[in-house]
């Protein structure tokens, strides 16, 4: 998890009143309260707060290992292979926290239903927990950071392939039974065929 330094070590920010996380869960209830109750807004809150925990520490297991240090950049928001231009996609809490600006949090919660609201929030949020989710588990299981593994998108490449094949050589003949199935139709189409 990020430590108040904003860089990730053992030190655990999840005990109350301590770390960056802590005071941005304050702000998000603060605003909350402008569009829920009280308990509602502590309650959405902590929801969004144990959301950004759980994304620390799926970034915090795949920042364990040396070699994504060796082989990435990472600040906080993209894992950057060292010597590109690419990068993938992974807040960590703080961030998710910090992007949650009054503004973001009006367009939520403004003119809109309160359970509608909290409910496309945690979902939008969630989508950031499955990305870091995704990539940790590629990580450990394949040592890919990307969200679809490299054997993955090969076997998708060569289906398509395959595919492309298949429609270029054209559909494949007709049985029988599909032929007299479908002469009907011909013929009420194309009247000239009746008799043949």
């Amino acid at each position: 998890m990020l430590n108040e330094t904003g860089s990730f070590g053992t030190n655990s920010i999840h005990s109350p009143g301590v770390g960056l996380h802590q005071r941005h869960k304050e702000r998000i209830q603060n605003k909350l309260e402008q569009f829920l109750p009280a308990a509602e807004a502590r309650e959405t809150a902590t929801q969004v707060y144990d959301l950004a925990v759980d994304v620390d520490e799926e970034i915090g297991r795949i920042l364990k290992d040396p070699l994504v240090g060796r082989l990435y950049e990472y600040d906080g928001r993209f894992f950057t292979p060292r010597g590109t231009r690419l990068f993938h996609t992974a807040f960590d809490g703080l961030h998710i926290l910090k992007s949650l600006k009054d503004s973001i949090l009006e367009t939520f919660f403004r003119g809109r239903e309160k359970r509608v609201a909290i409910r496309w929030l945690m979902e939008e949020l969630g989508k950031h927990a499955l990305v870091a989710k995704i990539r940790r588990m590629n990580w450990e299981e394949s040592g890919t950071l990307s969200i679809v593994p490299k054997d993955v998108l090969d076997e998708i490449i060569k289906d398509i392939g395959g595919r492309r094949r298949l429609t270029e050589a054209g559909p494949p003949p007709m049985s029988p039974e599909e032929q007299a199935f479908f002469q009907s139709y011909e013929e009420e189409m194309d009247p000239s065929r009746r008799h043949q």
